[in-house]
């Protein structure tokens, strides 16, 4: 497979610095409850919550979908944590067409946080099929598959530092 680098991990280490301020800044009411939807997020959550000072606690969310299907088969978000009167950053890898990250933003609003705010490693903004805003992105792109940072291809290259694009074989 061959990759082409579009993201150095000292680009993602200073965008990642700026996210976790701009968050602070608006999070000052309270404590703030990340949210990762796994595992493609995960990288970003451990990044951003070592730069917060504020107090903040760490919960996960999976979302299952069929081998090669964009539908979803399963949101598993086993916690006992409330969200009730909490601010909520939900942090992704990849927003796309923003179906999944619209219906997660109205259920966390339903269960009663305070705020419920997005955050992705990547925006695809052009792809959205949905409203939904991306909060606090690290970089916005156009097309394409993504690995690095925690966001993986076929199981594989999720351990890269840097965030490099899946190109087509000529």
């Amino acid at each position: 497979m061959n990759l082409a680098r579009r993201y150095e991990a000292e680009q993602i280490a200073r965008r990642v610095e700026k996210v976790a301020l701009a968050v602070e800044t608006e999070a000052r009411e309270g404590p703030l409850v990340l949210i990762s939807i796994l595992k493609g997020s995960s990288f970003f959550l451990a990044d951003l919550a070592r730069r917060m000072n504020g107090p903040l606690s760490v919960e996960f969310m999976s979302v299952r979908r069929a081998e090669g299907a964009h539908e979803v088969l399963q949101i598993d978000f086993s916690t006992g944590v409330s969200v009730a009167g909490r601010h909520v950053l939900l942090l992704k890898d990849v927003v796309n067409t923003g179906v999944i990250e619209s219906y997660l933003v109205e259920q966390l609003r339903g269960d009663g946080a305070a705020t419920v705010r997005l955050a992705a490693i990547l925006d695809k903004a052009r792809e959205r099929r949905t409203a939904v805003a991306v909060d606090f992105a690290l970089f916005s792109a156009e097309g394409g598959r993504y690995v690095g940072y925690g966001m993986e291809h076929q199981g594989l290259y999720a351990h890269l530092p840097h965030i490099a694009e899946v190109l087509e074989k000529q």
